[in-house]
């Protein structure tokens, strides 16, 4: 088998199982949203951290340092995330059990995917040698 047919076909199952499980949490998340309003403590913190990170992934492409880049999103990150949090205390509330589960839940997906991406790019790269 073509070694690119084989990455494209690893990539693809995990894009399946990513779009499986992220419709799988957000149904969870519905769940606790209705029986439990508002945001969980650290909710814009994570939000202001991904606009960071992404922002500063474009600032390290654009410098030609995708590292330092990140590095910089994420310290541009913690502060719109600092903000967003003083803007929305009126609506932030104590994470619940259920939260921390699916936290946790969604911690383990994301190694597993790591460990999959990364074994599926070794596979790759010695069977190409």
């Amino acid at each position: 088998m073509n070694a690119w047919m084989l990455i494209m076909v690893i990539t693809g199952v995990l894009l399946l199982v990513l779009a499986f499980f992220g419709f799988k949490q957000s149904k969870k998340m519905a769940a606790i949203r209705e029986k439990h309003p508002g945001y969980p403590k650290g909710h814009w913190q994570e939000k202001g951290m991904g606009v960071g990170v992404a922002i500063g992934t474009g600032i390290g492409v654009a410098m030609g340092k995708i590292a330092i880049g990140v590095a910089i999103g994420v310290a541009i990150g913690a502060a719109i995330g600092a903000a967003w949090e003083k803007k929305h205390k009126d609506e932030i509330r104590p994470i619940t059990d259920e939260e921390r589960a699916i936290k946790k839940e969604s911690m383990i997906y994301t190694i597993a995917i790591l460990f999959v991406g990364f074994l599926a790019f070794f596979l790759t790269y010695f069977l190409n040698r």
